[in-house]
């Protein structure tokens, strides 16, 4: 599966951690886009993704993400381009 960075969103609300650190959206395959996704610096220096979480209206997830290797693909896309973009 390709996973294709379409928008970044780089801010810092905080200094303390975990932090975050900008929004993205991806397209998998060229067929699904999956918008707001949470980057976020863990107190650890590390970076880490978070999904889109719910739906208030139903109190549903949006997005689930079961395939491990898809969501390391999605994760890797987004702090790379966080790394050498934005990132001084």
């Amino acid at each position: 599966m390709k996973v294709e960075l379409v928008e970044f969103y780089p801010f810092e609300v905080s200094n303390r951690k975990p932090r975050l650190l900008a929004y993205a959206d991806v397209k998998i395959d060229g067929r699904i886009l999956i918008r707001g996704i949470r980057l976020y610096e863990s107190k650890h220096g590390g970076y880490f993704i978070s999904m889109p979480e719910y739906n208030p209206e139903t109190g549903r997830a949006l997005v689930e993400i079961e395939d491990k290797e898809l969501f390391e693909k999605i994760r890797r896309v987004v702090v790379d381009y966080y790394k050498d973009h934005i990132k001084s």
